[in-house]
């Protein structure tokens, strides 16, 4: 559970979430580790409708991966909702020119020490 005297403020937390969607957005493995060292837990889970992995550096690989297959893709956050330590939000993918593939949802919940312990996507079946 997360303690209530260590209650991260709305902004705080969007910059946590942000900073680990932007993980995705740079071409550099080295960039992608230091935006997820940065925001999320070594012991991570994620999961999303094709992905159901645990640890930052799995997360990394799949970071990686994603900027293999959409090059210059990146997310932009539509809104973000918090409360006791735990982040739901609404967010699109765009390709390289710009352009909207999808719009999702994600949960998010924080450990101790104010970084992602678990994340969860949710996209309709063939979004991606």
């Amino acid at each position: 559970m997360h303690s209530t005297n260590n209650v991260m403020t709305n902004d705080k937390l969007r910059i946590v979430f942000e900073k680990y969607l932007d993980a995705f957005a740079k071409a550099s493995p080295a960039e992608q580790e230091q935006l997820l060292n940065s925001s999320v837990a070594e012991d991570v889970v994620f999961t999303n409708p094709g992905v159901d992995g645990r640890g930052r550096i799995s997360l990394l690989a799949h970071a990686t991966g994603f900027q293999k297959k959409f090059p210059g893709g990146y997310f932009r956050v539509n809104w973000f909702r918090q409360q006791h330590g735990q982040l739901l939000s609404e967010w699109t993918q765009y390709d390289q020119q710009g352009h909207a593939l999808f719009t999702a949802h994600s949960y998010g919940r924080l450990n101790e020490d104010d970084l992602l312990i678990h994340l969860a996507g949710f996209w309709a079946a063939g979004a991606v």
